[in-house]
């Protein structure tokens, strides 16, 4: 790929700006790039308090992690000297990334660049995080060659730290891989390496900190601020991803951290350009404006960009959904893509825009690096998605029958057990696996597991655990279960389900009113729910309250025929309208 380059364009300097250790001031630096997380923990843990984790990590991702893309794409394409300079990189590769999506999407080879989405968003953070480290020094000056090295190493030690640490994460990032059709790994293997990393992290920190006692002495002390946002993103990253108890809920913590960073450095940012920049967009000069309703329609803005990602979620026509999830993929990938050189400190137009001083800064007008070893770069990526595309596609043509292929994922979550034996999420799953498998005894044993290693704690798990007695004939032990699993998350997306399996117990322990409670609260919370309309209908079929049952069971035949899958629940329906009309 070669890389057209701008004409110089000369830009009047900006007046000079007092030296600051601060990006913004004392305040704000501490509310939006430093001390955030202390702020985020108490507003997320009164969130959780009304909704699931699961509803939490769903809305950030999609109006935060989604949405968060918008202001780069702004800077990409309303920076009228950027477009000018990297104009074919912002207007082939966006193209092609979508080119590679849509295929992949629609022949249901996807597995392969969730793994790659994972890992490139890994490094995405932690190299924002060392941009600020980067930003930090820049303000007092601070150039040494070694530090920055050192930061470097330091900021992926340390992320790497939290990452394989993680069993969520590690869980994750293996059952993506098998979905894949990637190779299974040696848990000894897995264990080796963490412990390697490990061991090198404590080698980078002593380094870390040797080479600051000797820069403290030679008079060339780094700005206190980096350290304070580097000890504070590390010790978060941490906590969200290795002391949180679900792993979806550390993902959102994060998550709301890396987003506010990034919203409050692109918009002081763009405030700075449009003061002193000729070359800024008229939508840019527009939006950026010291003024309130302003910064709201910036916020207004990127939350509307973020809807996208929330529509592929409640579209259910297979191919729109599709296409949906394909732009959000590509903006994701341009995101991670555009990030990685729009916003280089050592350029011109980044230190104005931020307030450092321009001395020793690079000439905007190049481009950074040469066409062709630019394109090289894009060779692990495009290596990576071709292999886990092949293998997935490989996989698939492998295990055909549904038999094999229920068979092929027990073994792996069996495996996926050993690699990360103390996460009750790994066993939860086992356990419903193997629930499905008709393996009761063993989805009992796996299902105890969870619920022994989360404290008793883990809704899902005893949801199952009462669907697995349940099916065990033990419908009281089954209703313990049930009731605990509302206890711990009664405002879970499933709680209609769990309210269902209540109702369908009590019926069972000739308890009517019980159950015709339950089924109730089923349909409040998802009136579309067939089946508690079904179980509803039956239970006042023998009750003889033929009118409420002929309603319910209307309305779950309807229900059922709208879905087209309604199998053996549809056939009991309409057995059950057809004995209503019986002498």
């Amino acid at each position: 790929m070669s890389q057209e380059t701008a004409q110089d364009v000369s830009s009047p300097p900006l007046a000079p700006v007092p030296r600051s250790p601060w990006i913004i001031s004392r305040v704000w630096d501490l509310v939006l790039f430093i001390a955030t997380p202390l702020l985020i923990l108490p507003l997320l843990w009164l969130w959780r308090q009304r909704s699931s984790p699961d509803l939490i990590y769903a809305f950030v991702t999609a109006f935060g992690a989604t949405g968060h893309h918008l202001p780069g794409l702004m800077r990409a394409y309303g920076d009228r000297s950027l477009f000018r300079r990297f104009r074919l990189r912002f207007t082939l590769v966006p193209a092609l990334l979508l080119a590679t999506t849509l295929p992949l999407l629609f022949t249901e080879l996807r597995q392969g660049m969730m793994v790659i989405l994972v890992l490139w968003g890994f490094w995405h953070g932690l190299m924002q995080v060392y941009g600020f480290a980067r930003i930090y020094d820049a303000k007092t000056r601070n150039h040494h060659p070694r530090t920055t090295r050192l930061d470097w190493l330091l900021c992926l030690s340390w992320f790497g730290v939290g990452l394989i640490n993680s069993d969520g994460r590690v869980y994750q990032m293996l059952e993506a891989l098998y979905q894949a059709g990637g190779p299974t790994l040696d848990p000894v293997w897995i264990d080796g390496f963490r412990n390697l990393w490990n061991a090198g992290t404590a080698v980078v920190t002593l380094a870390y900190i040797l080479h600051l006692s000797k820069a403290s002495s030679e008079g060339q002390s780094p700005n206190p601020l980096k350290l304070l946002t580097m000890a504070i993103s590390f010790g978060y990253w941490w906590y969200a991803m290795v002391e949180v108890d679900n792993i979806l809920y550390g993902i959102a913590l994060f998550e709301i951290f890396h987003d506010v960073q990034y919203l409050a450095i692109v918009w002081v940012f763009n405030l700075k350009r449009v003061d002193g920049d000729p070359n800024v967009g008229s939508f840019s000069r527009f939006l950026f404006r010291r003024s309130g309703p302003m910064l709201g329609l910036y916020i207004g803005l990127i939350a509307g960009y973020g809807f996208l990602s929330n529509l592929q979620a409640q579209v259910t026509f297979p191919p729109i959904q599709n296409i949906l999830i394909g732009l959000v993929w590509t903006s994701t990938l341009l995101h991670f893509y555009f990030d990685g050189f729009i916003w280089k400190v050592r350029e011109k137009g980044t230190r104005a825009g931020l307030g450092i001083s321009e001395n020793g800064a690079n000439d905007d007008s190049r481009p950074l690096t040469d066409g062709l070893l630019h394109a090289s770069k894009w060779t692990p990526f495009v290596a990576a998605v071709a292999a886990l595309t092949l293998a997935q596609w490989w996989d698939s043509g492998i295990y055909i029958s549904l038999e094999d292929r229920n068979r092929r994922d027990l073994e792996r979550y069996q495996h996926l057990v050993r690699v990360v034996p103390r996460y009750d999420h790994a066993h939860l799953t086992l356990g419903t696996r193997h629930y499905a498998a008709g393996n009761l005894a063993a989805a009992g044993k796996s299902l105890d597991r969870a619920l022994t290693l989360s404290g008793d704690g883990n809704a899902k798990a005893h949801y199952n655990r009462g669907l697995v007695d349940a099916a065990q004939k033990d419908p009281q032990s089954a209703v313990g279960h049930y009731l605990r699993s509302l206890e711990l998350a009664p405002l879970s997306d499933q709680a209609h389900h769990a309210h269902f399996a209540l109702g369908a117990a009590y019926q069972s322990l000739n308890e009517p009113d019980r159950a015709e409670s339950h089924y109730l609260q089923a349909l409040a919370i998802q009136p579309r729910f067939a089946v508690a309309s079904l179980g509803l209908g039956g239970l006042y079929r023998h009750a003889g309250k033929l009118d409420k049952a002929r309603f319910h069971l209307l309305n779950a035949v309807s229900l059922l025929s709208e879905d087209g899958e309604g199998g053996t629940h549809l056939e009991a329906a309409q057995q059950q309208l057809e004995s209503l009309d019986r002498p």
